[in-house]
């Protein structure tokens, strides 16, 4: 089963906001975020929070990493929720300390606004008008740990670099409910699957595996769909490992074919795997920043 919009899952836990560009709630005594999306969303997501918890507020924000569509509203629901306190690893700390990185993250969340109300996608009159908004992180995770928030919220922290350096997937065990961030590639609406490593081929192979390996009942992608159903997680990991490494040895043939130009490879590449999709699909300037990236880092790869 795949879901496609928010949508209540199981008992307690939900998955709110523009389609893509998701975050994820888990209800119960000590209710708890994950990722912080585009902040031109933000009110949609404190609307949709509100309308299930009440006047209770979420206790912690579980960032995956600091992409822009990841924590653009960070800022914003901390406002939203005062006393609610955001986690991510020690690298997305030193990330956002980073000027330029704050910057990028700033014009790319600006970008996706014009992007979504051109699309249809987003009703102008309900978006958020302020701008993204730096935030500080409460909690340092430590990758490859455990949180108990309460008897029924337990949460695995699984360090899982190779999309960014600083990424984080989270696992609640008891629901079998895998929050994969961009360490596992995408599921798109068209059925193809995409990889995503931007700075480590090969930790991203490493952290695919490792994923694959858990008992994952739901696992929440970060953006479009939401799998559900052992089997159909099982099927698309064991697809994302072999698109990965097929995808890997596209560039390489291409490197060759054009004489190690990178821009050629880029270009080809855009042709083949993003300008035959149809339908929504990932705007093309962060397209083109994280293709352009991968690129870069297997022709260092394919020579050292």
């Amino acid at each position: 089963m795949i879901i496609t919009s928010p949508a209540q899952i199981g008992e307690n836990f939900h998955v709110l906001g523009p389609k893509s560009y998701h975050i994820f709630l888990k209800d119960g005594p000590k209710p708890v975020l994950f990722d912080a999306g585009v902040h031109w969303a933000g009110n949609f997501y404190v609307e949709a929070i509100r309308s299930i918890l009440g006047h209770r507020q979420p206790s912690v924000l579980f960032l995956t990493h600091v992409h822009w569509d990841h924590c653009g509203a960070a800022a914003f629901l901390k406002d939203a929720f005062p006393s609610m306190e955001i986690a991510t690893s020690a690298q997305a700390v030193e990330i956002l300390k980073r000027p330029r990185a704050l910057a990028l993250m700033s014009t790319l969340n600006e970008e996706s606004r014009t992007s979504a109300i051109a699309l249809g996608e987003l009703d102008s009159s309900l978006a958020s008008e302020e701008s993204f908004r730096p935030f500080s992180v409460d909690i340092e995770l430590q990758g490859n740990s455990i949180i108990d928030l309460d008897s029924n919220t337990r949460v695995e922290i699984i360090a899982t670099p190779g999309h960014t350096r600083d990424h984080c997937s989270y696992y609640l065990p008891q629901e079998k409910i895998l929050i994969g961030g961009e360490a596992a590639g995408l599921l798109l609406g068209s059925g193809m699957v995409t990889t995503e490593f931007v700075s480590d081929y090969d930790a991203y192979l490493s952290s695919l595996r490792r994923l694959a390996l858990l008992p994952t009942q739901v696992f929440c992608q970060a953006h479009g769909l939401v799998l559900m159903g052992r089997e159909e997680v099982k099927a698309f990991f064991e697809r994302s490992i072999m698109e990965t490494v097929a995808f890997k040895d596209r560039v390489l043939e291409l490197l060759n074919e054009e004489e190690g130009t990178l821009e050629q490879v880029v270009q080809r590449l855009k042709r083949e795997r993003y300008d035959t999709i149809l339908g929504p699909k990932q705007a093309e300037v962060p397209y083109l920043i994280n293709l352009t990236a991968q690129v870069n880092h297997l022709a260092r790869r394919a020579h050292s």
